[in-house]
Formats: structure tokens, C-alpha cells, sequence
């Protein structure tokens, strides 16, 4: 897969609340991306040309397309009380 960057970058944290982690993204950068509260979005994890580990995040709310797109999307699992 070949990515071409955009001119624009930025840095986030980590932050935890409870066992779950969480990772934000500057608000000016999601309006700009036509992004909604609650909307869905598929990550993966991946290594890029020099080995280093990134996450790769669609925007458009779709799966990634290609034959191993849902043996590898990691399913939640509910919680029962």
C-alpha cells in the first residue's frame, strides 16, 4: 500500500479513564476531516517502510478493502454485567 501524506501533522496523548485508553486529535483537524462525534472509524495496525509501528485510520468510515480486511478487525466484546 502506497500512502501519500498531507502537509498536515500533529501530536496527541494518551490518556486512560478507567480501562479504557483513548488517543484525541485537535478539533480544527476533525472538522476539517468531516468528522462527527459518534462517528465510526476503522483503525489498523501496521509498520511502515522502515519498520516502525503506526496506526492507519479511514476517515470514511469503511473497512480497509482487500481479502484479509475482516479476519483481522478485532470484534469488542461485550460486556455482561
Amino acid at each position: 500500500m502506497k500512502i501519500n501524506f498531507d502537509n498536515i501533522g500533529w501530536k496527541s496523548k494518551v490518556t486512560q479513564k478507567r480501562a479504557t485508553l483513548s488517543i484525541s486529535i485537535n478539533k480544527i483537524v476533525a472538522t476539517g476531516s468531516c468528522l462527527a462525534k459518534g462517528q465510526t472509524l476503522y483503525s489498523y495496525l501496521a509498520k511502515d517502510e522502515k519498520n516502525r509501528p503506526i496506526i492507519l485510520i479511514y476517515l470514511d468510515g469503511k473497512k480497509r478493502i482487500d481479502k484479509f480486511s475482516e479476519s483481522t478487525f478485532l470484534h469488542p466484546q461485550k460486556r455482561t454485567s
